[in-house]
């Protein structure tokens, strides 16, 4: 390792440090149900402009009193209310990550298939605010899609009886540990989900970049965790708590999050009786091109046909 690296992970260790105070248990999974939200208030800053079949606005609210942006788009097709979906996006560098162009063609599809859609950034994303930028604020990422969760009720024309949930890499654990909170989801949509348990959900990764870093960081971890400590902030101990029907789109030639994660994660939500299809793309990595809006079509009818 090089000087630069070892002092990277010195620092990221001494920040996880001062950081960690014992009180993490608030995002134990069977903690998150009564985590204190926001006051549900969603706030227009500006458009983003008028486009084919709906219009597009960047929104705020709060997070854990952090003022965290959303993108939010509304079909303009003259209907009464419309269906929800919240987008909650895969790892992009959060100084790379835009509110209005990231996850852009998917935010739009389902804008033009009649529903009003929600993409918030997370925490540290964009120009959403963060208290600490370090990697355990990741375990937070579910709680400011609960807050903007909360935010629905006051967007105008939203069907609040009709809400669903995409999630792509990362973001499809979150959406997994949203569902296991949230039991009022109609379904939700998952694109090669990171699905394993923590913290190897964030240190396959960091691994695949860095082996050392990664093997030093759990070590540091395990001073901070217990093995039930994991357990408990992992959504894969919880799949029981899903009531909401699941689709799961994975290409058999991912190199980012394996094929097999969704292949074991179809399998388990079987096992606890969760309804789940899973469509599986040969050849494929990441429905870029040839299967692209063949899933957002999947995605469209799976949402439509639970519609209440």
């Amino acid at each position: 390792m090089t000087g630069l690296k070892k002092m990277c992970v010195v620092v990221f260790l001494c920040i996880v440090s001062l950081v960690y105070s014992g009180d993490y248990d608030e995002l134990f999974i069977e903690n998150l149900k009564n985590y204190p939200l926001n006051d549900g208030k969603l706030t227009i800053e500006y458009k983003a402009g008028d486009y084919k079949g709906y219009k597009s606005f960047v929104a705020s609210y709060k997070s854990d009193n952090l003022k965290l942006y959303t993108l939010l788009n509304i079909p303009d097709t003259g209907k009464k209310t419309y269906p929800v979906v919240i987008v909650n996006h895969g790892y992009i560098p959060p100084q790379e990550y835009s509110t209005i162009k990231s996850y852009r063609l998917i935010s739009t599809y389902f804008a033009q298939n009649g529903f009003i859609v929600l993409k918030p950034d997370y925490r540290g994303h964009d120009k959403s605010e963060i208290l600490v930028n370090d990697e355990m604020q990741r375990l937070y990422y579910p709680v400011d899609v609960l807050n903007v969760l909360n935010t629905v009720r006051s967007v105008k024309n939203a069907d609040v009886n009709n809400i669903f949930l995409f999630g792509h890499s990362m973001g499809g654990g979150v959406t997994l540990t949203v569902l296991e909170v949230m039991k009022t989801i109609r379904a939700a949509s998952l694109w090669a989900a990171v699905s394993i348990e923590y913290p190897e959900s964030s240190l396959y990764f960091m691994r695949k970049r860095n082996s050392e870093s990664a093997t030093q960081i759990r070590e540091k971890l395990d001073l901070m965790f217990s093995e039930i400590d994991y357990k408990k902030l992992s959504f894969t101990d919880y799949f029981s708590e899903i009531s909401a029907p699941v689709i799961i789109h994975h290409g058999t030639l991912d190199d980012s999050c394996p094929y097999q994660w969704s292949v074991d994660l179809h399998d388990r939500l079987i096992k606890n009786n969760v309804k789940s299809v899973f469509h599986s793309y040969v050849d494929d990595h990441n429905f870029a091109k040839k299967y692209f809006y063949t899933v957002l079509k999947r995605d469209v009818d799976f949402f439509k046909a639970a519609i209440k």
